[in-house]
């Protein structure tokens, strides 16, 4: 098994309170894992930057959207490891020199930027090993990591989040856990854990953008790739993955009010979410409540927090 590049700490597990509802809820903070690093995306590129190690790589290429939680943790890890970084951002229209959140620390960080057309992102992969040919040309070594850093190798730091939760998901009788599907790494390495630690827990999957097909078939293929390149004693079948639409909005990044007046409801309990992922998941979570009758849950705080300040505009609309 790959050993990872450390940078992130054990993360708590916090009961919120004040939300007046009837289900308990406890937060995995894995917006408390460090700093520039913060978020969901670092326990998978501690296992991805150890692989671009062993494969003696100088150079760091990956893409995401333009305030990508992603892109900016790969800068951060990549100024750490001394890795050249080079980010593939998607805009309909290149930004003004303005740079804010996410992209303000990309820039800060001296992360080298290109900027893709949605068109151009559709073909993700294959535009970036173009990208990485014409690198190799110049004598750089490239390793290229996908969207999310979401394969078999970043679904490992998921399988640690569900060993550092273990203990507390047994000891607490935890019924269900639920998190943000955005590429579909941290859903993946979070079912492969319950599956090699035999949680008797639900696992839901809220989906931010995309397609609950589109979804299940990617993290299949994840478990699939995971389970034979490490020779894992399990079996991921179609049926483990539980996946909820409905909280999409009009797309990727697009915030709405139900979960804007959820971002600035929960904020009051001393808790930030921000409009991509972690607010459009606590609302469907909410919502999602009305459905069943859980009594205690954990709720996985993906991060994100840098991304809010490209929305403050629509925030302060909501902010009373």
């Amino acid at each position: 098994m790959l050993k990872p590049e450390k940078l992130t700490i054990q993360t708590p597990i916090e009961q919120l309170k004040g939300l007046k509802i009837r289900t308990k809820i406890f937060v995995k903070r894995d917006d408390l894992n460090g700093l520039l690093i913060s978020g969901n995306k670092a326990r998978k590129l501690e296992y991805l930057i150890a692989d671009a190690k062993a494969k003696k790589c100088d150079t760091i290429i990956t893409c995401g959207a333009i305030q990508s939680n992603h892109c900016r943790t790969t800068a951060a890890f990549a100024k750490y490891f001394n890795f050249e970084c080079h980010l593939l951002l998607r805009v309909r229209q290149r930004p003004r020199s303005v740079y804010t959140g996410n992209l303000l620390i990309d820039k800060l960080l001296g992360a080298k930027i290109d900027y893709i057309t949605p068109t151009q992102y559709e073909r993700r992969m294959e535009v970036m090993a173009e990208y990485a040919e014409r690198l190799r040309k110049k004598g750089r070594v490239p390793y290229i990591i996908p969207e999310g850093g979401s394969n078999e190798i970043g679904a490992l730091g998921y399988i640690d989040c569900m060993k550092e939760m273990e203990n507390f998901i047994r000891r607490h009788k935890i019924e269900a856990i639920y998190c943000a599907v955005g590429s579909g790494g941290t859903y993946a390495g979070l079912l492969l854990g319950k599956k090699l630690l035999n949680l008797n827990v639900d696992l839901n999957g809220i989906i931010i953008c995309d397609t609950i097909e589109y979804f299940a078939e990617k993290i299949y293929e994840i478990c699939s790739n995971a389970e034979n390149r490490f020779d894992f004693p399990i079996h991921v079948r179609n049926s483990d993955i539980h996946l909820i639409d409905g909280y999409v909005g009009e797309g990727y990044g697009v915030p709405y009010p139900a979960e804007l007046n959820t971002i600035t409801r929960i904020a009051k309990l001393g808790i930030i979410l921000e409009p991509v992922y972690t607010g459009k998941t606590f609302y469907g979570m909410l919502e999602d409540f009305k459905k069943c009758t859980y009594k205690k849950v954990i709720f996985i705080h993906t991060g994100g927090i840098f991304s809010i300040f490209a929305f403050h505009k629509e925030i302060a609309k909501f902010l009373h």
